[in-house]
């Protein structure tokens, strides 16, 4: 009797155990985003609908400008750099590509907030403060925000000492533009840790002007290279406006490939010929995404 006695005990002991199930214990606090991915060409990540590309206009003949890099551009969750160090020596290279590197979606909140902070997504576009002279310098500025486009143009010389997102110049003023503008060209101190590390772009598209052969230069080397097309220099892309008998022209895909390790290679006074023997001189620039290209009737 007492043995079956201590086996009832054991069992309710047993049963209320088991019934008496623990609370959960709280979940730790969430780990904070990982760091960019270091490729160059990530996923698209949150906020990769956002857009900005940063570039400079002056009213100079179209060949003056064409091989002008935009400065900026944020696509796709990947900041395109185009303030590349390019050795000081003549001839220096034909084609500068920028670098790129991955930006968070954290990182684009921070430039979107700064611009709304500094009053430039609002209904003001001209930010040049009415003080531009006649074919001055100016800085364009292309932000798309919630599928909302702004266009803003400004000076970005305007004297400013401020970056790293801790400027305070008045919202909506040209002081706020050129701010904004200088610190996008110093995103390191402002965002660096939103950013992922930098490799050289791997470009899409590059257009490129063929113009007439340059003439050689005492003392320098001049290549004469093979064009990697099979077309003569005369079927490719378009008339250029005001350079008699230039093409223009916007490569990717195969062409492209075949194209840009022969532009990596040459400098500005490498001559080209084509299957015909035609012979030019070129110009090129490599076209960040968004961008229009500087071949007329092309995008």
């Amino acid at each position: 009797m007492r043995k079956t006695f201590a086996l009832i005990l054991l069992t309710a002991v047993v049963t209320a155990c088991a019934g008496a199930v623990p609370s959960p214990s709280p979940s730790p606090n969430p780990s904070p985003n990982p760091s960019p991915n270091p490729s160059p060409n990530p996923s698209p990540t949150p906020g990769s609908d956002f857009y900005l590309r940063a570039w400079y206009t002056q009213a100079l003949p179209p060949p003056s400008t064409f091989a002008w890099l935009p400065p900026l551009t944020i696509s796709d969750g990947l900041v395109i750099d185009g303030n590349v160090a390019v050795p000081a020596i003549y001839p220096g290279p034909l084609l500068i590509v920028p670098n790129a590197r991955p930006i968070s979606a954290a990182g684009i909140a921070m430039i979107v907030d700064q611009a709304r902070r500094l009053g430039l997504l609002g209904e003001v576009t001209d930010f040049t403060g009415g003080g531009a002279m006649p074919g001055s310098r100016l800085g364009q500025l292309r932000i798309v925000v919630d599928g909302v486009t702004y266009d803003l143009v400004g000076n970005p010389d305007t004297a400013q000492t401020c970056h790293g997102g801790s400027c305070e110049a008045e919202p909506g003023s040209a002081e706020a533009f050129a701010a904004f503008w200088q610190e996008l060209t110093f995103l390191d101190p402002w965002i660096g840790t939103e950013l992922g590390a930098s490799v050289q772009y791997d470009p899409e598209r590059v257009a490129v002007l063929l113009t007439a052969p340059a003439p050689p230069e005492p003392g320098l080397e001049q290549r004469l290279v093979t064009w990697p097309l099979d077309e003569s220099f005369f079927d490719l892309g378009v008339e250029f406006p005001g350079q008699a008998g230039s093409r223009c022209a916007t490569l990717s895909g195969a062409d492209l490939d075949k194209v840009l390790p022969v532009l990596l290679a040459a400098n500005q006074l490498t001559v080209f010929h084509d299957i015909v023997d035609g012979q030019a001189s070129l110009l090129a620039v490599v076209v960040p995404p968004g961008d229009d290209s500087p071949c007329p009737d092309e995008v």
